[in-house]
């Protein structure tokens, strides 16, 4: 079938791949490289957990396959999947996913672009006893949309990715959320380069700049914060049989003196205090500080604080949980990242759709028994 017979979301999603390069020898391939990615994505959304998996659907699926896409008379086996998936370069694979992506982000001024880390566990640890795959992530919660992925050796890499990915992005009038393992001024400053802002947690890893902001703070607090320009805000939320109680206090920088100047553009400093009392009565505190280049307005940096969560909770949670990314036990390490890469695209279609109200798992298993409703994911991707 001629692709302008394709359907619409195949048809689109294909486009933006174009410039990825066959890994496989020429003409010595039984299935189009085109064939091979769209049934790995539409096995993902469907649930796929690896390439046995993708084996399986193409089973289940090859009539319906064979109506837009080429394949001889035999259906693609596993190893179809798993050579041209371990042989594809990552970085070209992820340089157009993000561009696909880049095609479908609203404008981003004054949202929150939360970075973090995450081990894909199960890729490497379990089959050679080596550090599992790290993945650094920007993630725009508020479109619920992963705006660039990069694949590093470990936890110590992520920083300099990271520097990397914002000099790809384009997230000028942006607020960049950073946690502690990545904030330092190498990253402060990539992020004000892109005219973008700033909210990083700051911890005992920066121990100059953590103990400075300790002191401070205390003994501010200690005085009433007399003499003091202070921003406060104090909310209380009740859920799960517990109460929270969450304070935040913003300062000008200044007050800091010489020490203002440690980060670049650096212009906040904040404490978090959160208190819980448990159904018990147990009384649980814990108390957090942060560097922003952002005014010293409370809300807004309270708001990002919160808002940083979300990729936790939106992406990382989803990944593990929901789509078994911990459990997969691709042992290769270019497949268990590009296996990654289609994962993370599988979850954007299906985030974005809204005609469905219910979770990812759900989602998949429409996807997986409704061929309209599988296409119309794909329809998600479409600016």
């Amino acid at each position: 079938m001629q692709s302008s017979e394709r359907p619409t979301g195949v048809q689109s999603i294909l486009q933006h791949f174009a410039d990825l390069r066959d890994p496989r020898v020429a003409n010595r391939c039984d299935y189009p490289f085109e064939t091979v990615l769209v049934i790995g994505l539409l096995g993902v959304l469907c649930g796929a957990e690896g390439w046995t998996d993708l084996e399986v659907f193409a089973e289940s699926k090859g009539d319906w396959l064979r109506a837009f896409l080429e394949m001889p008379e035999a259906l693609p086996k596993e190893g179809v999947f798993r050579r041209l998936f371990s042989a594809l370069r990552p970085a070209a694979f992820e340089a157009c996913m993000r561009a696909w992506v880049r095609s479908l982000a609203e404008d981003l001024t004054g949202q929150v672009v939360a970075f973090d880390g995450k081990a894909m566990r199960g890729a490497l640890s379990r089959a050679f006893g080596r550090t599992a795959l790290h993945q650094v992530h920007a993630w725009a919660g508020s479109q619920r949309l992963l705006l660039a992925q990069r694949a590093v050796p470990g936890a110590p890499e992520e920083s300099a990715a990271i520097v990397s990915m914002l000099e790809a992005l384009h997230l000028k009038g942006a607020v960049v959320t950073i946690d502690a393992g990545n904030a330092d001024k190498k990253v402060a400053r990539a992020v004000i380069d892109q005219e973008a802002d700033y909210v990083a947690t700051v911890k005992a890893n920066r121990k100059t700049f953590h103990t400075a902001l300790a002191t401070f703070f205390a003994g501010a607090e200690a005085a009433g914060f007399a003499g003091v320009t202070v921003r406060h805000q104090k909310t209380q939320e009740r859920g799960h049989g517990r109460d929270e109680w969450r304070e935040v206090w913003v300062v000008p920088a200044k007050v800091l003196g010489e020490m203002a100047t440690y980060w670049p553009g650096l212009q906040s400093i904040v404490m978090v205090r959160r208190t819980r009392v448990l159904p018990d009565a147990t009384l649980q505190s814990w108390t957090h500080y942060y560097a922003s280049s952002l005014p010293p307005r409370v809300g807004p940096i309270a708001n990002a604080i919160r808002e940083h969560w979300s990729v936790e909770n939106g992406l990382h949670w989803v990944l593990d949980v929901q789509m078994g990314e911990d459990a997969c036990t691709i042992h290769d390490e270019v497949g268990a990242t590009n296996f990654g890469l289609l994962r993370r695209m599988a979850l954007t279609l299906l985030q974005r759709d809204d005609t469905l109200k219910r979770g990812v798992k759900a989602k998949q298993k429409k996807a997986g028994w409704n061929n309209d409703y599988l296409l119309h994911l794909l329809t998600r991707g479409l600016a």
